[in-house]
């Protein structure tokens, strides 16, 4: 069968390498074969291995991609144009249409001079005290030693596919180069060939002459002597056990000949021999000696560094301690320093201990010193930061109207229409704070916080109540400061009102220009509260508990469960985008919000502190959706400078730059009264059906309105007639009507007098009972606070009076208009009803309805870290960010502080199209001894050190490729950018990296590799690169901007996200920050947009709905096809696609068909096997009664097959039944636990050997 196909997709193409089970390739130590070096006198050395002399000293194509018409690359050599002198004096690299220039004091990428370290477009530059080096992502590697050195390596797959100096890469020595059919070319007619001819070049050719390379070689052989006493010398033992060190002695013959009277003591040329054969060596696997001495081919080290001839080029620093130790890199000869030192990559001190290492944080900290930050106080060791907690507050926000952020750092949209409990104390309820949300003004989804009541140990006939425009009442309305035996109100300024409390609740409401809402609360309320801000737990993935105790996966679900009044209706999730409507709308909103982002703005100063991406996307959602736009993204600025105070950061003068108008506006004066003996008359309290003072008190003075008049909503003083009425947090003006309940209302004399046009019920339908409000008592409010399944108990309080049929008394309102007793009632998920008894999964958990509530069980389940696109991260603890890096990444490993590990996990992201984005990631993991790399859709296995052998499974899941562990470590990689780490709840805690620490607290994720938790993502992000010489990763650009047109054709696409083809999910999982995501990366990859980018962006969110158990068939023979029928032989119908299969069916390898490490349900092309034949053999790729193989430790042999085994003295093999069959070894012998083998000595007596 082929295993590729030019017509399909990348996706399908993907799955073409998928279906080749097991198809792991070995990497070996010794990787000569896919290096060509030039060196000293003229020398090279293909990837063939032919050695030879060319004198040319003009520009020539030292090696170039020849499979087609355009080339892939070329690396150009250019010498000094000087007969006889052999230095390379420019080095140019094309790769596409990138033109990288690299000369002995600069480098220049397409014609501008660039410093290093510089990555570019997939290719990095850096240069160390001897060396340039190219790499690219492509699989070219450049190595320059700025003098007569140069060194290229080339993946393997461009074998056979190369052209220049180099050779063709053929594995084939000679041939093709030196001799093609039947005809010998000389190495001056090869060399002149491949000469880059410009018309400004004066150079010329080498001449050609008829004398044979062997002819020259014998003149030289009076040389032979010195050159082989060099290098057999016994010092290059190892170096000669895997490289022949003839071709470097007759290049040293050579260099001696060629030698000038009187210039046998230049060594020059000789050192250059013998340092490419140490070089050589390294690459073959040796270990070359320190041949050089102060007076023999001495190199110069600056600071205290040390010359070897093998050292690992990733170097350890301050900052990065664990570069060599996951260095893939080859050992090569340079300035290293010296064992027990590392490089001081802050101050640039040379080589230290790393006792002596300093630690940085926006400044440069010694050894001892203390960084004291708000929630932990740090002080610098080693280079890393010891850490120890500090006892602070947590902090809830109700920003914007609908924008909340939890005590825990859960953030969440959220419209309601509603009195929500916005916190309260779930133990011992000394406290409820509710808030009420409601429509701005006509839209829905423009929500508005309009007033904040705080109930004292539930005493809900003493409601602290806070409104939006600045009045508080406490049984009636109060001027502040206002003082309690409990707590303190007082305004300190014209823009906020503050509430203390001796209890350790503190709640601080803005005002202008919009109400928000920020509570603190002690730390001896963690755990024990529960509502809209959470439950102050330090757990992230458990902040959307309802009241039913269930997590839910979506926030409109969640604030749904959490309202304070039974008859309020649902809020359904919105799913446009509000700055789609109008381009002036969105060019305003970005013209203003993206001040926050400026990198020379007045927010400059906090953003290392406090990130202001989140903000910076409030501000464009707010701006759009609000009628008052202004007010909106104003609230959005005062929000992001209070998080900046709140972190000890505080922006002065910002509302000079944006929302100046606030700071010129102040509230008018009334008129004073001394005697006031009433309730303050406003227009507003004549709209209180129950008034909330007494008039039986002292006279008090004030300001109110004179006798007979009313103040009103602007502070203007009217007569009851032009007085407007109060209702719902707004102002009706007189004469006007509205619409209340099935109810028409006029304004009259302040108050709203009101005449229904539904029928009066006359009888309810049994069990239920009418309910009369012109009958009730004063703390009867009928169906407003009827009592329900979901809400037993209403904190109801504030709440009109509503007329109607309701359950009576014993009985409960089921939410579907059926009433019933407390053990009937049914539970709430995902907006589905559920009976008493059912059962239903969260995650691990399985969880039963019992009275109307979920009861769970507590196991530890799995964590899952997914990264995919141009880096969008969500990690075990549940924590969303995203970076575009160009480097190699630990995404997690067990390696954490001091501890010793077993295992990393590294991606690397590799980029595509003109904007650079990522198009698919390389990944590598090291367990133990063994190293995983898994890039280009293949996998390569390398044995890298001494150390635990940790079994490994790698099998294909659908359109995954699975590597499944001993040690409870899973990874899943689509063979693209998607990239699943699972880890089992063995390594909570335990672990660190990009995925974050798996302790459940995702507001500690942003964690570094010195130990310090941070606020900005890249000051994170950049600590876990593996090589500290790689540029660090810079603030995300937005790769829409630039192309308004695709920007609307990926909004287009993505809209699938939004469409009815995910409906069944959008309750169960956020579908924003993935259509985000898709629309970003769609824009950014500007070549095969939806085979490499839009297609993994909504496989994404698929994915995501498949964990949280909706299956989403949403591909289609237009959309991301996937063509399962192509692995199918004729007549044949095998293979199909299964949005959502089991990853666990019966195969050779699992025959049982049960899975160890349970594995989520992943799409993909799968075998379906018939009755007759349920087995699938992923080897043969057929379906099989039953497999004639065996299956040991997780890997397939056929009969006959050696089998390593452990058993000394033993020989096994696969036997035809399938069964492992050992025999003894013949002539071993087993001592003291030891195998030997015949004539092994195993130990000597008195002389005598045995």
């Amino acid at each position: 069968m082929a295993w590729s196909i030019s017509t399909l997709c990348a996706l399908a193409l993907a799955l073409t390498c998928g279906l080749q089970v097991n198809a792991v390739r070995v990497r070996h130590s010794n990787h000569t074969s896919n290096i060509c070096s030039m060196w000293g006198n003229f020398h090279f050395q293909t990837f063939d291995g032919d050695i030879y002399s060319f004198q040319g000293t003009c520009e020539y194509n030292l090696v170039s991609d020849c499979r087609g018409p355009v080339q892939g690359f070329s690396v150009h050599v250019k010498r000094a144009e000087t007969p006889g002198n052999s230095k390379i004096t420019r080095v140019l690299v094309t790769i596409g249409d990138m033109a990288i220039e690299l000369t002995k004091n600069v480098v220049m990428v397409n014609s501008d001079i660039v410093k290093l370290p510089q990555y570019v477009a997939g290719v990095m530059l850096e240069e160390n005290f001897i060396y340039i080096k190219l790499y690219a992502k492509l699989g070219l590697s450049v190595t320059w030693n700025k003098d007569d050195s140069i060194m290229v390596e080339l993946d393997t797959k461009y074998a056979n596919h190369t052209c220049g100096l180099c050779g063709d890469f053929n594995g084939v020595p000679v041939y093709d180069e030196f001799l093609s059919y039947g005809r010998v070319t000389g190495f001056i007619e090869f060399g002149n060939k491949h000469r880059i001819h410009n018309p400004n070049d004066m150079c010329e050719d080498p001449y050609e002459e008829f004398d044979s390379e062997e002819n020259k070689l014998d003149k030289c052989q009076s040389f032979r002597e010195d050159c082989s006493e060099l290098l057999e010398d016994e010092h290059w033992s190892l170096c000669r056990n895997v490289l022949s060190p003839e071709p470097y002695i007759q290049a040293c013959m050579m260099d001696r000949c060629r030698s000038r009277p009187g210039d046998l003591e230049d060594n020059t040329a000789l050192c250059s021999t013998l340092s490419e054969y140490s070089r050589q060596c390294s690459h073959a696997g040796g270990r070359p000696p320190n041949f050089r001495t102060p007076t023999f081919c001495a190199v110069n080290c600056p600071f205290n560094m040390e010359y070897s001839e093998s050292g690992s080029p990733c170097q350890d620093t301050c900052t990065h301690t664990e570069t060599s130790s996951l260095c893939e890199e080859h050992k090569m000869d340079g300035c290293f320093c010296p064992p027990g030192t590392v490089f001081d990559d802050i101050s640039k001190r040379g080589c230290i201990p790393q006792d002596q290492c300093q630690c940085k944080h926006n400044k440069v900290y010694n050894p001892g010193e203390v960084l004291l930050k708000d929630d932990e106080e740090c002080v610098c060791q080693q280079g890393r930061w010891i850490c120890k907690s500090l006892s602070v507050p947590g902090v809830c926000a109700m920003e914007e109207g609908s924008h909340f952020t939890t005590f825990d750092g859960k953030e969440f949209t959220f419209h309601g229409n509603c009195y929500y409990v916005v916190s309260k104390d779930c133990v011992d309820s000394k406290f409820i704070i509710l808030g009420q949300l409601i429509p701005c003004v006509a839209q829905p989804t423009d929500t508005c916080l309009k007033s904040v009541a705080l109930l004292l140990n539930n005493d809900k006939s003493n409601a602290l109540i806070i409104k939006d425009d600045g009045i508080v009442r406490h049984n009636g309305d109060i001027t502040l400061p206002y003082t309690t035996a409990e707590f303190t109100i007082f305004r300190p300024s014209s823009f906020h009102i503050m509430l203390q409390t001796t209890f350790g609740l503190q709640m601080q409401v803005q005002l202008v220009p919009l109400m928000q809402l920020y509570i603190t609360l002690d730390q001896s309320f963690q755990t024990k509260t529960c509502g809209l801000c959470g439950n102050f737990n330090m757990v992230l993935s458990d902040e959307l508990t309802t009241p039913q105790g269930v997590v839910e996966g979506t926030a409109t679900c969640f604030g749904n469960s959490w309202k304070a009044q039974s008859n309020c209706p649902d809020y359904t999730e919105r799913l446009d985008d509000p700055c789609s409507y109008s381009i002036d709308s969105e060019s305003y909103a970005e013209h203003w919000c993206s001040k926050l982002k400026e990198k020379e703005g007045v927010f400059t100063k906090c953003h290392s502190t406090v990130n202001p991406e989140s903000y910076y996307k409030r501000c464009k959602y707010s701006s759009c959706t609000c009628e008052k736009s202004e007010d909106c993204l104003c609230a959005v600025f005062s929000s992001y400078v209070r998080a900046c105070a709140a972190k000890g950061v505080f922006l002065q003068s910002w509302r000079h730059t944006v929302c100046e108008k606030y700071t010129k506006s102040c509230p008018a004066s009334q008129t004073f009264t001394y005697k006031v003996k009433q309730c303050q008359h406003t227009c507003d309290s004549l709209s209180l059906e129950r008034q909330g003072c007494s008039t039986d008190y002292v006279p008090v003075d004030g300001c109110v309105c004179p006798e007979g008049l009313y103040e009103s909503e602007n502070g203007v003083c009217v007569p009851i007639d032009k007085c407007p009425c109060y209702y719902n947090g707004e102002h009706i003006k007189p004469g006007k009507s509205i619409n209340i309940k099935n109810e028409h209302c006029i304004c009259t004399n302040g108050k709203l007098h009101c005449q229904s046009w539904r029928p009066r019920l006359k009888e309810c339908p049994a069990p239920k009972v009418f309910f009369n409000c012109s009958t009730a008592g004063p703390d009867e409010h009928g169906l407003a606070c009827a009592q329900t399944c979901a809400q037993k108990n209403v904190d109801c309080y504030l709440a009109d009076c509503e007329s109607g049929c309701q359950c009576p008394a014993g009985l409960l309102d089921d939410g579907r208009g059926y009433c019933v007793k407390e053990h009937d009632c049914p539970c709430q998920h995902d907006n589905h009803f559920y009976a008493p008894g059912s059962q239903i999964s969260d995650q691990c958990n399985k969880c039963i309805c019992k009275h109307g509530k979920w009861d769970c069980t507590k196991k530890k389940c799995p964590g899952t870290c997914t990264i995919y696109g141009s880096g969008h991260y969500n990690t075990f603890d549940k924590q969303r960010f995203g970076f575009s890096g160009d480097c190699s990444y630990i995404v997690v490993q067990d390696n954490c502080g001091n501890k010793t590990g077993t295992f990393h996990v590294i991606t690397e992201n590799v980029p595509c199209g003109t904007t650079g984005t990522t198009c698919s990631k390389a990944v590598r993991i090291v367990l133990g001894r063994t190293e995983l790399e898994l890039r280009d859709g293949k996998i390569t296995k390398t044995e890298v050190k001494p150390g635990l052998s940790i079994k490994v499974n790698v099998r294909n899941v659908g359109l995954y490729l699975v590597i499944d562990s001993a040690i409870g470590l899973t990874v899943l990689w689509d063979r693209k950018t998607t990239v699943r780490i699972i880890l089992q709840p063995e390594h909570m805690g335990e672990v660190c990296g990009l995925c974050g620490n798996y302790n459940g607290n995702g507001k500690d994720d942003f964690t570094t590799q010195s130990l310090l938790h941070v606020s900005d993502v890249l000051e994170f992000a950049n600590s876990w690169k593996v090589n500290n010489p790689c540029p660090d990763a810079k603030p995300d650009f937005d790769p829409c901007s630039g192309t308004p047109n695709r920007h609307t054709w990926a909004k287009l696409q993505c809209s699938i996200i939004k469409s009815d083809t995910f409906k069944d999910c959008h309750n169960k999982v956020e579908w924003t920050p993935y259509f985000d995501n898709c629309v970003k990366d769609s824009c950014a990859c500007d070549t095969g947009g939806d085979c490499e980018c839009f297609c993994t962006a909504v496989a994404a969110y698929a994915q995501a709905c498949h964990e949280a158990g909706v299956c989403v068939a949403w591909r289609t023979p237009e959309i991301c096809p996937v063509f399962c029928d192509y692995y199918n032989n004729q007549y044949e119908c095998t293979w199909h696609y299964s949005p959502c299969h089991t990853p666990c069916y019966k195969t050779c390898l699992n025959p049982s068909g049960n899975c160890t490490n349970p594995l989520p349900n992943v799409e993909g092309c799968y075998p379906k096997c018939p009755d007759d034949k349920p087995i699938f053999d992923e080897k043969k790729q057929i379906c099989v009664e039953e497999c004639d193989v065996c299956i040991i430790n997780g890997t397939e042999y056929i009969p006959g097959e050696p089998i390593p085994t452990e058993k000394l003295c033993s020989s096994c093999y696969c036997g035809e039944n399938g069964e492992e069959k050992c025999s003894p070894k013949p002539g071993c012998c087993i001592y003291n636990g030891t195998q030997y083998n015949a004539s092994d000595v195993i130990y000597n007596k008195k002389g005598e050997m045995i």
